[in-house]
């Protein structure tokens, strides 16, 4: 019944979120080259990669990077009608299927129980391993300030990984349930190229119940940030070396429990209630992290 009004009421929210959300956005910031020729993107699960990066990882593929996406957990926490089982195995099938779609070097599976994700032990020690197989340029992982607790211990997992390891890639967090403050995005992507074979791939997720239209609609509506014509879509990011990392993580590392402030972003309907629910909130938490 909700599913249905609010699908009733999509003519009067559809324009609003273009121009509340559109006029947040508006800026004249530069777009990002991307130069990278070793990409590794870690997705807590299946869908994160497409939903943050996936015209950014068509873009480098297409550049003649190899891009290769670490699967962290087996997906099996997802909403269902089917067994844990049965969703763990279509969740592999989709991943297969966005690696052609993305066009992905390689793709890896270490199958931590979804929901449980932890930086250490032998999971801590399969990141590391992958970190130095690949000897990527760029890591791409969640951003650290997120409703769910596998995005933040994905990027936990990085800032541990790479204390024992011997390299300095650039690193970009992007954005799945929880936005970026718009003042903290610094790295701006532009996927317009890509813009209908990344709805194609999101097409894949088949074994998933949640709407993606609200990701779809922000990658649009982000657009402005660049502010000249000519770039239809965008993909977001938080770029900051290994010691920005580390010490923006490290202050706010256990302080909140941030699955009680905010509301996920992947319905068009309901884009402007998640975006702005308690974006003070998220201000000052970035705020202090740098402080």
């Amino acid at each position: 019944m909700k599913r249905k009004l609010l699908k009733m009421a999509m003519p009067v929210i559809s324009p609003a979120n273009q121009f509340i959300i559109s006029n947040y956005y508006r800026d004249q910031r530069p777009l990002t080259e991307l130069k990278e020729k070793r990409v590794l993107l870690l997705a807590p699960h299946v869908d994160d990669e497409t939903i943050g990066a996936g015209g950014t990882l068509i873009k480098h593929a297409e550049m003649g990077a190899q891009t290769h996406v670490a699967f962290l957990t087996d997906g099996s926490g997802s909403f269902t009608k089917g067994s844990k089982k049965d969703l763990v195995e279509a969740r592999k099938q989709e991943a297969a299927l966005v690696k052609e779609m993305l066009g992905l070097s390689s793709i890896d599976f270490f199958n931590a129980k979804d929901g449980q994700l932890k930086s250490e032990g032998a999971t801590l020690e399969w990141v590391k391993r992958k970190i130095e197989e690949i000897e990527p340029d760029v890591i791409y992982a969640p951003v650290f300030v997120d409703c769910h607790p596998d995005h933040i211990a994905t990027a936990k997992l990085v800032r541990d990984a790479l204390e024992d390891v011997y390299l300095d890639p650039v690193i970009r967090l992007y954005e799945i349930n929880t936005l970026l403050p718009k003042e903290e995005i610094n790295c701006i992507v532009d996927i317009t190229p890509y813009r209908e074979q990344k709805k194609q791939v999101i097409n894949v997720f088949e074994s998933q119940t949640i709407d993606f239209d609200g990701f779809l609609a922000l990658e649009s509506l982000k657009r402005n940030l660049f502010g000249e014509k000519g770039v239809e879509a965008v993909e977001t990011f938080l770029q900051l070396t290994y010691e920005e990392l580390t010490s923006r993580f490290d202050r706010l590392d256990g302080k909140y429990r941030y699955s009680d402030h905010f509301k996920q972003v992947n319905k068009e309907a309901t884009l402007l209630y998640a975006m702005f629910k308690n974006l003070k909130f998220k201000k000052k938490a970035y705020e202090e992290s740098r402080s």
